[in-house]
């Protein structure tokens, strides 16, 4: 099932990305994804090596691994076959959890997880409310702060976070606030079923 809607952020191209858009993968999926193999390939495939046997090459991953991780990565929505190749199936990657809430069913959009492409950096996996007490003796800091500066630039959206941490979190609740909830309190949602 797919939903199209409109959000108020403006987010960059990559060839490395199928679509520029935003997509909402559920928390299962998720997990799945940012597991140590399927994510070097994932960044692999942020930094434009599309080729399954390119990625073999450069993970030293089995190809019959490979090949499995890729398909079930486009299964739950990561990534998007074409050409050949793979890409990315977002520029941006928000992470839900549904719950039951008597006869209801609340969709729960997570704040402290979710991924984006970014140019210099990849992409970059934003996994649960890291630590910002590590950030300052962290080697990768200013490395770190300059990914932030350029994402959040390149979106149109102002950090006020110092650390890294708390700044990648800050990013990810306002692209939830700013575009999604928008959207969803003035707006509609389409629901397309694509039947595989």
């Amino acid at each position: 099932m797919s939903i199209r809607v409109r959000v108020g952020i403006h987010i960059p191209r990559f060839p490395s990305v199928i679509s520029g858009g935003i997509r909402i993968l559920s928390e299962t999926n998720f997990d799945f994804g940012v597991q140590l193999d399927r994510t070097k390939l994932l960044k692999l495939i942020a930094f434009g090596i599309v080729s399954p046997t390119e990625l073999m090459r450069r993970t030293g991953i089995p190809r019959t691994r490979v090949f499995r991780y890729l398909s079930a990565l486009v299964r739950r929505g990561w990534l998007v076959r074409r050409d050949g190749g793979y890409y990315l199936a977002a520029t941006i990657f928000l992470v839900y959890r549904v719950r039951e809430l008597g006869d209801y069913a609340v969709l729960e959009v997570l704040n402290d997880k979710g991924a984006i492409v970014d140019q210099r950096a990849g992409l970059v996996i934003v996994n649960g409310k890291e630590s910002p007490k590590a950030c300052p003796r962290c080697p990768l800091l200013q490395e770190c702060t300059k990914n932030i500066k350029s994402i959040s630039r390149s979106l149109g959206i102002t950090i006020k976070s110092a650390a890294p941490a708390d700044a990648y979190l800050e990013l990810i609740s306002a692209i939830i606030n700013e575009g999604l909830v928008k959207m969803l309190l003035n707006d509609y949602i389409d629901l397309h079923i694509n039947n595989v």
